[in-house]
């Protein structure tokens, strides 16, 4: 009986530590960010359901990669059968196998990008914030900050060129120490 509760504890774990790329790696393949919070918690249904499939010492990383490249493609099946348009399924895939191909590459541009966001005033890191963590739209935030929704798309513009040359920077300072 405590074998079984320890081994769950640590697939809570590798669950756990695995969310932020896990999260990332979702956003990566969604046609925009809606939706993509649904799509992790059904991905992590789906691998809590599956936890006793899962063998122990092979790659954990990609077996759970794998189920939320297919909650995925569900999900874009979902948005095209109700009409949406999305993407195609091709360029999805070479997307999943970009995201999946270097776990420590991700780790190391997260870091340079939260260095980047240290150094964004904090009007700019609100709206960064607001628009790719909140679930309300740019025009409330618009609204709450007294600006114009076109305003702040213009700013967002400017703030996303900044912070990807700021990463690149970082990450070329990176490649020069090493």
């Amino acid at each position: 009986m405590q074998n079984n509760a320890t081994q769950e504890a640590e697939f809570v774990g590798q669950i756990t530590s695995h969310q932020p790329e896990l999260h990332a790696f979702i956003i990566s393949l969604m046609p925009g960010t809606e939706g993509a919070e649904d799509v992790l918690q059904e991905t992590n249904l789906v691998l809590w359901e599956k936890r006793k499939t899962f063998q122990r010492g092979t790659n954990f990383r990609a077996w759970v990669f794998q189920i939320a490249r297919y909650k995925v493609m569900a999900h874009r099946r979902k948005l095209a059968n109700l009409g949406f348009l999305i993407f195609d399924d091709d360029l999805a895939e070479q997307l999943a196998e970009e995201c999946e191909a270097e776990p420590e590459e991700f780790s190391v541009r997260r870091e340079a990008l939260k260095k980047c966001l240290a150094r964004l005033k904090e009007p700019e890191r609100q709206l960064i914030e607001h628009r790719y963590v909140s679930e309300s739209n740019l025009d409330d935030f618009a609204q709450k900050s007294g600006r114009s929704a076109e305003s702040l798309r213009v700013t967002l513009f400017r703030l996303r060129a900044g912070l990807k040359k700021c990463i690149i920077g970082e990450l070329n300072i990176k490649d020069i120490l090493s």
